[in-house]
């Protein structure tokens, strides 16, 4: 996705190819389609019932009727259909790497569902702010299903809250608790500042001259919209279940899952004009990286057929752009930065300094970056290994 806040909200568009028994029941036990998961990931999907559950029941109390709303509530909006990726997984995986305790798996679970609850809220938000018909998974949106329209907002709301219920079942007694809930306090900072970096929801930011899509925006919505909910909030929340609280730890982290969020947002970016241009970046006036290369990059002559054509609907003002890219280089170019991008990667993750005795995996960062670049490998879910 281009790195609007809504694009982002959160890694929602999947390359994962169902599987066949998809459509059955989430909530079915021993359904057949669980053989194919490992352990962690069975462990995972096994926990969903409960948390429905437990959550419908504390949002709902005693008022009639509430508890099966907000089941309805969940149970669109974190079904894989619509959320796409379980970047939620990305906890416990990262835990295992980390070297946890078996005896926390559970805790890590719940960790994980946390991530998942909060891209479920923030996709609510985007989908209410921009009116949409369809999720980025083609699914129908949750206000337009619901008919709620614009006051489907406080399901999103509500699911935030139900974030801060979770973590305090289960997490209450343990002594990551309280870094756990800044990290979550930190998630839902990003989300308000992916939206409030949009040019599409704030067109008051708009400067002449495209000055608004720059590199500091850029990197910022990027950071925001992708990198942290779907990379820095699991893999945070991993190293504090592990007793990893260091600065210098979650520093150095946080480095190189911020290059490999950037680096596989330019891809996106790239792919999403050059190899599937159905996404429509140009026609939307969205903040990629291509834009920003652009009017850096472009003539005068140049520029101010970007500034006339870039976020025009019309077919010949979408081509117009497109051949500026060309003119420009663009499309060789972006390549062979990201092949560069992906080297460097490589290398911070080799030199990676071992903290304490346990510090931090080399392997976890280079099976993130191997989920992220490689359309072959996956570490999070098994299911794709079909």
């Amino acid at each position: 996705s281009s790195c609007t806040a809504y694009r982002c909200s959160l890694f929602s568009h999947s390359s994962v190819q169902e599987a066949p028994n998809q459509a059955k029941p989430i909530t079915v036990k021993n359904n057949l389609k669980f053989s194919r998961y490992d352990p962690l990931e069975r462990d995972f999907r096994h926990f969903y019932p409960d948390l429905i559950h437990l959550l419908s029941r504390e949002i709902g109390g005693s008022t009639p009727g509430l508890s099966n709303q907000f089941t309805k509530v969940l149970t669109h909006n974190l079904s894989e259909a619509v959320i796409g990726k379980r970047y939620g997984l990305m906890v416990p995986r990262s835990f295992k790497e980390l070297g946890g305790e078996s005896s926390l798996s559970e805790l890590a679970t719940v960790l994980g569902w946390a991530v998942e609850l909060t891209r479920a809220s923030a996709n609510i938000t985007a989908e209410v702010s921009q009116d949409r018909t369809m999720s980025r998974n083609g699914q129908p949106t949750w206000h337009r299903k619901s008919m709620l329209g614009p006051a489907a907002v406080n399901h999103a709301q509500m699911i935030n809250y139900s974030v801060f219920i979770l973590l305090q079942k289960y997490l209450q007694h343990h002594e990551s608790y309280s870094y756990c809930l800044q990290e979550v306090i930190e998630a839902f900072s990003h989300q308000t500042r992916g939206f409030c970096l949009d040019l599409s929801f704030n067109p008051e930011q708009q400067q002449p001259l495209l000055h608004s899509y720059d590199i500091a925006r850029y990197k910022s919505i990027v950071y925001s919209t992708r990198t942290f909910p779907t990379l820095v909030f699991p893999v945070s929340l991993a190293l504090h279940l592990a007793g990893l609280h260091q600065e210098a730890v979650h520093d150095q982290a946080k480095r190189i899952l911020t290059d490999i969020g950037f680096f596989s947002q330019v891809q996106q970016d790239y792919d999403n004009c050059f190899r599937d241009p159905k996404e429509g970046d140009i026609a939307k006036g969205r903040v990629t990286w291509l834009i920003v290369l652009a009017r850096q990059r472009a003539s005068q002559a140049q520029l101010q057929e970007l500034i006339d054509c870039y976020g025009r609907q019309e077919e010949e003002c979408v081509q117009r752009v497109k051949q500026i890219y060309y003119e420009l280089k663009i499309n060789k170019n972006i390549p062979m930065y990201i092949e560069e991008k992906i080297g460097d990667i490589e290398r911070a993750i080799q030199q990676m300094a071992k903290v304490d005795k346990q510090g931090l995996s080399q392997s976890l960062f280079f099976k993130i970056l191997g989920e992220v670049s490689s359309d072959s490998y996956t570490f999070l879910q098994t299911s794709s290994w079909d």
